[in-house]
């Protein structure tokens, strides 16, 4: 897509997750603005020297917190996708904001967790210090929705995306999940020895 609204920040998401925004430069107020009255999408390109790989977040305006007179506004927003940004502009016509062309990732939001999968995530929320009751009742959550909760870092965020297939985003998160037993394990034990000393 072309001329697609940028909002550079260091801030990485998958399709799903919620991330609050204080927004106080005029041309951020403008994209808001005009984002939050047409209800349309724009990208998030990751600002940080992780990301050589282009990536960004496609979000909405999901709610208004709230207005300052100055027209300051803190926001609520959603992901909705993720994208590679293939060409940056620092302003496209009489905009005040950034755009550029960009490619949209195969990542739906609908793509739903296998069974093993779903077992060996609530195996680990029944084995977590805190587990969510919510979360152990969560049915048939969407793979995207599962790898937010695992609270992976940008750089696996970036690799989980990065993987076409679905069978694949399944083995990442599963590996993922064996690596988090693994810690368990290992926590486990230093606190054994701690208390036999």
């Amino acid at each position: 897509m072309q001329d697609y609204p940028l909002f550079p920040i260091n801030l990485f998401l998958l399709p799903g997750e919620y991330s609050q925004l204080y927004i106080f430069e005029e041309r951020y107020k403008q994209l808001i603005n005009e984002a939050w009255e047409g209800s349309w999408s724009f990208g998030l390109p990751f600002s940080n020297k992780l990301n050589a790989r282009n990536y960004g977040t496609a979000v909405k305006v999901h709610e208004i917190v709230n207005r300052h007179e100055n027209g300051e506004m803190e926001i609520i927003i959603r992901a909705v996708g993720n994208f590679r940004l293939d060409k940056f502009h620092y302003q496209k016509g009489e905009k005040l904001y950034p755009c550029g062309d960009v490619y949209f990732l195969d990542g739906e939001g609908n793509l739903q967790a296998s069974a093993e999968l779903m077992e060996r995530f609530r195996l680990h929320m029944v084995e977590s210090r805190n587990p969510d009751i919510e979360l152990l009742a969560l049915e048939s959550p969407g793979i995207y929705e599962l790898a937010a909760l695992l609270n992976l870092s940008d750089v696996q965020k970036m690799d989980f995306i990065s993987i076409e297939s679905h069978q694949g985003k399944e083995t990442f998160l599963l590996n993922y999940l064996r690596y988090l037993e693994l810690l368990q394990e290992q926590e486990s034990h230093v606190y054994k020895n701690l208390y036999l000393n």
